[in-house]
């Protein structure tokens, strides 16, 4: 009959005990909805470009490093100040870091689950550079900072739009593979190819061949480096066709 009324002081202590160890929970708040604000700002951009990690996912990274970074920092707030002594336990030293600074870690195997390798190209690292880059603006909030972790939303939605916009009009040179099927098994054919490159000013990387003896043709592969929103630059390759000893030409 006695246990009803000891289990309900034990109780009544520990609640007791949590609030005065912990007595800024509505600051700590602010914090967590900070960060749901900037995560959603950025979480909105790639939403609405249809990216993997959208709204949901940047959100979710924001507060949870907010999180994450007021148990660390807060872990060992009890009473109004900091304490190494946990109760019934020897002495320990304070160390708010050491949780959050695991947050870097987690999120880079988060950003490497949406970067996606696809037709030789790599899709997704502006993606995975948000989720990193709002872990980043989570933590500022959870450390108690509000000029910062705005700041940097805002600086972050600029470089994810406006950037975005100056960087189409960047001349952009980039790799592709030019095959050439041609006949014979010399080395007529390869200079002749070479010296076409050459003088069109098309820089070659890489070149690789295979013969088929059998039936007397050699495929040639150049690795070419230029900026292909030149037309004047695959004209040129469309005119390989007119060498005698080319058969078929393609471009990957």
């Amino acid at each position: 009959m006695q246990m009803v009324p000891i289990l309900g002081d034990y109780i009544n202590q520990f609640r007791t005990a949590q609030c005065s160890s912990y007595p800024y929970e509505l600051q700590l708040l602010f914090r967590l909805i900070l960060a749901m604000g900037c995560g959603a700002v950025l979480g909105y951009e790639r939403e609405r470009h249809g990216r993997s990690a959208g709204l949901r996912t940047n959100i979710l990274v924001c507060v949870g490093a907010a999180l994450m970074m007021v148990v660390s920092k807060y872990f060992y707030y009890k009473s109004g100040e900091w304490t190494g002594n946990i109760p019934g336990a020897m002495s320990v030293a304070v160390d708010p870091a050491r949780i959050a600074a695991q947050i870097v870690t987690g999120i880079g195997f988060l950003g490497a689950g949406v970067i996606i390798k696809e037709r030789g190209g790599i899709r997704g690292l502006t993606t995975a550079a948000t989720l990193w880059y709002n872990a980043g603006v989570g933590m500022a909030c959870g450390a108690g900072m509000l000029i910062l972790p705005l700041s940097c939303t805002l600086i972050g939605l600029a470089a994810l739009t406006v950037l975005k916009t100056w960087e189409s009009k960047i001349p952009r040179d980039s790799y592709k593979v030019v095959h050439v099927d041609t006949t014979g098994l010399g080395d007529t054919a390869f200079l002749t190819l070479k010296t076409y490159f050459k003088d069109k000013k098309i820089d070659i990387v890489t070149i690789n061949f295979s013969q088929n003896l059998a039936n007397s043709n050699t495929t040639y592969e150049f690795v070419v480096k230029g900026n292909w929103d030149n037309d004047e630059l695959l004209l040129s390759l469309s005119h390989l066709t007119e060498f005698n000893f080319v058969t078929h030409t393609r471009l990957s």
